[in-house]
């Protein structure tokens, strides 16, 4: 049986008029930064903190306005780079492996265009991550039109979220339900505000002369972000591959950990 034997390292970070929360787990020689999606915060990372951390040290933490963190100043990819970098200057972290999920995707690949000698790979999960062609800019554009459009989340179905596949209620409703109810514990920005910044940040252009080993990860049935469009962005940072992960939804590493897992160590260890 494994046992985490170390006290996770918990604290806050001041970064300009905000505070930036944080934890470490495990003294793996080297370092993994999880870096959360929309619906999420540090603590979304439940079933990927423990695999991880066999190997690495494990840095999951806070963007503004989300969990633990204050949202005092402005939001989006730029800041959320700059608290990174804090954070990781704080833990003298020198290089570290970086993965993102949905809106984390332009944290972790702003981080690794602004410092790719920092950057020892790059995992882009269910993101474009800023990459933009005109069909990843207008797919996006009407899925956010047809999220306006459509009920507000208090009246959504029970164990519902347009972040995980319908197939996961079926299978494990309380699983299903337990992702809205980590999203409940707090009250992050409104997401039409975290849209706005993230649809201003273009990362196409940098990422092009990107040299960082990259995986991008997309769940089969994504609505948000679908293959295709993932396939599209993909071309955009040479040498970079997709995995695609069958019968889930925007969230695979949430609905099946155990093979996001697999797939994401394996690319790890390799690097």
């Amino acid at each position: 049986m494994f046992t985490l034997h170390r006290v996770p390292n918990r604290g806050f970070i001041d970064s300009e008029d905000d505070q930036i929360y944080f934890e470490t787990w495990g003294d793996g020689p080297e370092t993994v930064v999880l870096c959360h999606g929309m619906g999420g915060h540090h603590a979304v990372w439940y079933q990927q903190v423990p695999t991880l951390v066999r190997r690495y040290r494990v840095v999951t933490w806070d963007q503004r306005g989300f969990g633990r963190s204050s949202a005092n100043g402005p939001i989006g990819p730029g800041p959320a780079v700059t608290d990174l970098t804090r954070i990781l200057d704080h833990l003298e972290v020198e290089e570290a492996h970086m993965i993102g999920q949905s809106m984390g995707g332009w944290t972790a690949l702003g981080f690794a265009v602004e410092n790719p000698t920092r950057t020892a790979s790059l995992v882009l999960a269910d993101t474009t991550a800023g990459i933009f062609d005109d069909q990843i800019r207008a797919t996006l554009a009407a899925y956010g039109e047809q999220i306006a459009s459509g009920p507000p989340p208090d009246a959504w179905p029970l164990g519902f979220h347009p972040a995980v596949g319908n197939q996961l209620f079926d299978e494990d409703p309380a699983q299903s339900f337990l992702y809205g109810q980590l999203g409940s514990l707090t009250d992050p920005p409104s997401p039409f505000e975290v849209i706005e910044a993230l649809m201003a940040t273009d990362h196409t252009e940098p990422a092009s002369r990107l040299a960082t080993r990259t995986l991008f990860v997309v769940g089969e049935n994504d609505p948000i972000f679908p293959p295709a469009l993932i396939e599209s962005a993909a071309t955009c940072i040479p040498g970079s591959r997709v995995e695609v992960i069958a019968d889930t939804g925007h969230s695979p590493y949430f609905e099946r950990p155990d093979i996001w897992n697999d797939v994401v160590t394996r690319f790890l260890a390799d690097s």
